[in-house]
């Protein structure tokens, strides 16, 4: 080896693009013959002078690897290529290997804790960690760190659900931290996807806020007590303290809010199975309900526009009570994101949502319509026909007829 010749010959940063395709060839080929467009006058000048070439003329050049090894050796300059390289630049590293070695890595990982992945039900969220790398970033790239991040978030999920458990006291018997499940921390992240997304359904909404992900396993943030749901007339079984409250507001006919924590730490015994329960987005729909249907409204709830974590909790009790849930909401792009997120997540049926029912309503006006159009799930001919009309259509300009519709308790 001669560095000082070699330096001259092949070093420099105006030859780093050359050596590194001469480094990736022989990682990947063995050899060859190299093919380089658009090279600078550093690069052909270097290579014909390795070579022995007389000079010539164009923006590409042909090496070939074997013949340029050979160079070297003769002009004892370096035993071979490979040699040559690594001094200048160091050990050659097939990065491209290495990324694919570190894949099947992290994929053997994550393989090992898919039969109790499943048993949870929670294979797509091994299969979602596995495509966006996110075990990989939370642990660092680190595989030991990984493995136990993954164990702890496991733990934790096997334990739920919880109903009406603290996140810190969760996170204090699983993890032995009462601040381990805190947002920010990495094994909070792997429960929240799990919860948002995968497990049981995951939460009715593209963008969950934390309080929501956490309900929809039971888990109490905070006290949940600013998280509520306005409701009126739903039948509980008049057992336990709570549902003998409700009973009383049901008798009186009277609005009433429930608290997640409510919801979540004393959860009513309801009386719905096979029961209609109405659900509307405004509570102007509520408050009419209650003035002139009285006790011969069913049973209604208003989710306020957008729901909370109340409002998923309470529909997720009543749909295991056994409840048929029917959902009326604004004729605009925003209410029918807000139908079809909660159409696919329960057993819900739309109630007057369909484009015939906003055909009908062609003679009341309405605002202009904002925000981004968006396909009905349940109606595929809606958007085209909101469109056409060009503007919205809010509950409250249909409360005679739903109010109808609750009186007559069906659909």
């Amino acid at each position: 080896m001669d560095p000082e010749r070699l330096q001259r010959l092949l070093g420099g940063s105006e030859l780093a693009r050359l050596r590194r395709r001469l480094a990736n060839k022989l990682l990947r080929e063995g050899g060859g013959r190299l093919s380089l467009s658009r090279v600078s006058e550093a690069e052909r000048i270097a290579v014909e002078r390795l070579l022995g070439r007389p000079p010539r003329q164009g923006k590409s050049l042909s090496v070939d690897i074997r013949a340029l090894s050979q160079a070297l050796a003769r002009a004892g300059v370096a035993p071979h290529l490979r040699d040559a390289l690594e001094a200048l630049d160091g050990p050659l590293v097939d990065a491209r290997a290495e990324r694919e070695a570190e894949r099947r890595r992290w994929a053997d990982l994550l393989a090992g804790y898919r039969p109790q992945a499943e048993r949870l039900g929670l294979g797509d969220w091994l299969d979602a960690l596995q495509a966006s790398g996110l075990l990989k970033r939370l642990a660092g790239r680190c595989e030991r760190r990984g493995t136990s991040l993954l164990e702890q978030a496991l733990w934790v999920l096997e334990r739920l659900p919880v109903p009406g458990m603290t996140l810190s006291a969760l996170a204090a018997e699983c993890l032995g931290d009462a601040h381990g499940l805190d947002a920010g921390r990495p094994v909070a992240a792997l429960v929240r996807r799990a919860l948002a997304r995968h497990w049981r359904g995951g939460v009715a909404l593209d963008d969950p806020d934390e309080r929501t992900i956490w309900a929809h396993a039971g888990v109490l943030l905070g006290g949940d007590i600013t998280s509520a749901v306005l409701t009126y007339r739903l039948p509980t079984r008049d057992r336990l303290s709570l549902d003998q409250a409700l009973a009383a507001y049901h008798h009186r006919a009277e609005p009433t809010w429930l608290t997640l924590r409510q919801l979540l730490r004393y959860p009513p015994q309801w009386a719905c199975a096979e029961r209609d329960v109405f659900v509307c987005e405004n509570p102007a729909v509520l408050a009419e309900a209650a003035e002139r249907l009285g006790a011969e409204c069913a049973p209604l709830i208003a989710t306020w526009g957008r729901p909370g974590a109340a409002v998923l909790t309470l529909l997720e009790q009543l749909e295991t009570a056994g409840a048929v849930l029917h959902y009326h909401g604004d004729f605009d792009w925003p209410g029918i994101g807000i139908a079809n997120a909660l159409l696919r997540r329960f057993t819900m049926r739309p109630w007057r949502m369909g484009a015939a029912d906003l055909e009908a309503c062609a003679h009341l006006e309405g605002r202009p319509l904002e925000g981004r159009p968006v396909d009905a799930c349940w109606d595929p001919g809606l958007r085209a026909v909101l469109e056409r009309r060009g503007t919205a259509l809010h509950e409250e300009q249909l409360i005679d007829t739903l109010l109808d519709d609750l009186c007559r308790d069906r659909p």
